[in-house]
């Protein structure tokens, strides 16, 4: 990732509270109680309002939702206490995203195809609840929405909080932001078919552009290299991290003429100092590189970079080459996503390199 992504506190993320409740206070000591009934959820008064409106209010997903939980408690209920430990650790694992993403020791993720194999009725159960939980179906109801409030509005307070208008995962798209009408859908990095539990977490849940999140990443599981839960472990970058990660970005052209930049001919470097692994993740799982050699060949982009800066040195009295690689760095520093500057100065500095911002070499 270019940059990271600030966490914000808001009313959304009270759903997550609801199920970690379930979870814990109903599942986990359903072997302890007689009966599953609504007495359950005394001790969360808004949970317990939210299932009397699902009641009330007939649809598919609250019908989908108390259904679940109820069906789950009972076959809670069935397992030992070694078993129900077992789930209880495998949900906290699955929920602390930060340390999954930095591959923690005795942090271990449970995947569904796992689950099933422990308990193949169970896995039935929680994998139809959680992932139909992030969406219209039950999160979209008003019996919720009257609690948590609308997914719009997380993302409105969201982008009021994080305003570079740049998705963190390649830096070439914008994002919508607060003055649009439509927003950016939110990315389940971690992805929600793989792992049980965490549908909607916010830890787990991020604003991407639509080629990071459609075209790129779809269902890569950021964690693994391969779907090996022994052999394929790896580090993530952690979206919502407070760590100061830098990534620097330097271009080598294997070519002579202008009409040469194509992306067979373009060597880009990445380093990252500390987290070379996350860096490995996010270039494999965001198809980073071949994206940025597209950008560098581009008619409207890196093409129009090197047209751009050498006719400035051509038509300007006293500028230079240095001089207007100078003023873009200082530009690159200040704002280093305006105009794709990170990926735009590295370019042009390969450009001269090779001997393409000389007068000389224009037009051959």
């Amino acid at each position: 990732m270019l940059f990271s992504y600030t966490y914000i506190t808001q009313d959304m993320e009270k759903m997550q509270g609801y199920m970690d409740y379930i979870f814990y206070k109903v599942w986990c000591e359903a072997r302890r109680m007689p009966e599953y009934g609504i007495e359950l959820f005394d001790a969360n008064l808004e949970l317990k309002e939210i299932l009397r409106d699902f009641d009330i209010q007939t649809s598919e997903g609250g019908d989908l939702f108390l259904r679940s939980i109820e069906d789950i408690f009972n076959l809670f209920k069935e397992l030992s206490s070694i078993q129900i430990e077992q789930l209880r650790a495998w949900y906290t694992a699955n929920n602390n995203i930060k340390a999954l993403c930095a591959n923690e020791e005795n942090v271990n993720p449970i995947t569904y195809g796992e689950l099933k194999i422990f308990n193949e009725p169970l896995y039935i159960k929680i994998k139809k609840l959680f992932t139909n939980l992030y969406g219209d179906k039950i999160i979209g109801r008003v019996p919720i929405t009257k609690k948590i409030g609308e997914i719009d509005a997380h993302y409105k307070a969201f982008m009021s909080v994080n305003t570079k208008g740049k998705c963190p995962c390649c830096g070439i798209n914008g994002l919508k932001g607060v003055y649009h009408s439509k927003r950016e859908a939110y990315d389940h990095y971690l992805p929600k078919g793989t792992y049980p539990f965490n549908s909607i977490n916010f830890t787990n849940l991020i604003p991407l552009c639509h080629e990071c999140n459609s075209s790129y990443k779809l269902e890569k599981n950021p964690l693994y290299i391969v779907p090996n839960p022994i052999e394929g472990r790896r580090k993530a970058f952690y979206l919502y991290t407070n760590e100061d990660i830098k990534i620097d970005i330097s271009i080598r052209l294997n070519l002579i003429r202008k009409d040469e930049i194509k992306p067979e001919n373009i060597e880009i470097n990445f380093q990252a100092d500390g987290y070379e692994e996350e860096l490995g993740t996010w270039k494999e799982v965001f198809g980073v590189e071949e994206r940025y050699k597209a950008e560098c060949s581009a008619e409207n982009d890196g093409i129009d970079w090197l047209e751009q800066i050498t006719d400035d040195i051509d038509n300007y009295d006293g500028i230079s080459k240095d001089q207007a690689l100078e003023t873009l760095r200082k530009a690159k520093e200040r704002k280093p996503f305006a105009e794709k500057r990170f990926l735009k100065l590295p370019f042009l500095e390969a450009c001269d390199t090779i001997g393409l911002l000389d007068p000389v070499e224009i037009g051959e």
